[in-house]
């Protein structure tokens, strides 16, 4: 029995040294797409986002005001125009995205205390960006407002501490949980490469047992029974792999970026183990529906590529409807992805840990219809 599994074991090792294909979904391809993923993501923080400015009235109120506008670290405006066509134009090419007007008349009507109406328009197809400017803004104009009235109500109580109350008389102190800084690095990246992760670790498997029976080699490997010990040696290779793979990913994150861990590494590790051999189980079902190649390849994309729409990360899971979760239970990745998330952000206790844990072991069921169909294949 083990003479079986580390003879397939040893034999895939072989099969992937001369394999360039093989070898670059265990190496190569991975490592280019996880390095992409935190390029694009590097910066973290959204910063100086173009948009453009109207100003109509062209006075010291709404030169204050658009300073205000400037000065927040999310804004920058880059284009200063008086028309609002030529704006609305730039805009729909996509060069910027949003437009600020100033009336006419601010500056008269703001001391005159007529509340001038300042109009933001903002493109708001892309949300994320829509949802920052909107706050950043919402705060410029109140702290243009707030220095308006300061001002005016200094001139009555000649004491700018009683002033400042009276403008201000609520503080507010909001205190992020969690993702201090509000780093959609963190937010994004550490559950992208999770979700690019089960897709390789499907692809391999597939592309490991379809190169086999493409090749017409599947009963000399399976000759002299036990098939369950070849079929696990030959998938440990990838085990290993995209095990080790994981585990540099979580060194990345909250080792070389040093962003906070709460909880057991080794529990993490455990779940990431159980994931894997999950996804293998999986790949392998689709396989042996009909032994096709290219059909698995197709069913594991179909079913691996949206992944990460359903992780509950960008979408919250109670707003998801019936199939969605169904669809979500489904993938081993989104219980992973909770455990990666409740140990790195709260550090959970490990025995609350159980129920996902159990979940993830309950995908390694399918081995058993996977065995019992390359024993009616490969066995004359």
């Amino acid at each position: 029995m083990f003479k079986a599994l580390s003879g397939a074991f040893l034999d895939e090792l072989l099969s992937i040294k001369k394999s360039f294909y093989k070898l670059s979904l265990i190496t190569i391809l991975p490592l280019l797409c996880f390095g992409l993923i935190i390029g694009i993501f590097y910066g973290g923080v959204l910063r100086n986002i173009p948009v453009i400015a109207v100003d109509n009235d062209k006075s010291k109120f709404s030169e204050k005001l658009l300073f205000n506008i400037q000065s927040s670290p999310t804004i920058d405006i880059k284009y200063r125009l008086n028309s609002l066509k030529k704006a609305s134009d730039i805009l729909k090419q996509g060069s910027a995205y949003g437009i600020i007007v100033v009336p006419k008349n601010f500056m008269r009507d703001t001391l005159m205390q007529k509340q001038p109406k300042v109009t933001v328009m903002l493109n708001t197809q892309y949300i994320l960006i829509g949802k920052m400017l909107t706050s950043a803004f919402m705060g410029s104009v109140m702290q243009s407002a707030a220095e308006v009235e300061y001002v005016k109500n200094l001139t009555t109580l000649q004491n700018p501490h009683a002033t400042l109350n009276s403008v201000a008389p609520i503080k507010l102190q909001v205190t992020p949980f969690f993702n201090t800084y509000q780093n959609y690095f963190l937010f994004l990246v550490s559950a992208i490469l999770p979700a690019i992760w089960q897709i390789f670790i499907v692809v391999a498997t597939i592309v490991s047992f379809g190169l086999l029976f493409k090749s017409g080699k599947e009963y000399e490997f399976f000759s002299g029974g036990f098939i369950e010990m070849k079929i696990i040696g030959k998938l440990l290779p990838y085990t290993f792999a995209y095990l080790l793979i994981g585990i540099l990913f979580l060194y990345y994150i909250y080792g070389v970026l040093g962003w906070a861990f709460q909880g057991s590494f080794t529990l993490v590790f455990f779940a990431m183990f159980l994931s894997v051999v999950a996804y293998q189980g999986v790949a392998l079902l689709f396989f042996v529906t009909g032994f096709d190649y290219a059909r698995s390849l197709s069913l594991g994309a179909v079913y691996t590529a949206p992944a990460f729409a359903f992780l509950g990360v960008t979408f919250p899971i109670y707003n998801m409807n019936g199939f969605a979760l169904l669809w979500r239970d489904l993938l081993p990745i989104s219980h992973y992805m909770e455990i990666q998330i409740s140990q790195a952000n709260y550090g959970l206790d490990g025995f609350l840990e159980m129920d996902k844990l159990l979940l993830i072991v309950c995908f390694w069921l399918v081995f058993i219809p996977v065995f019992y169909m390359f024993k009616r294949r490969v066995v004359r």
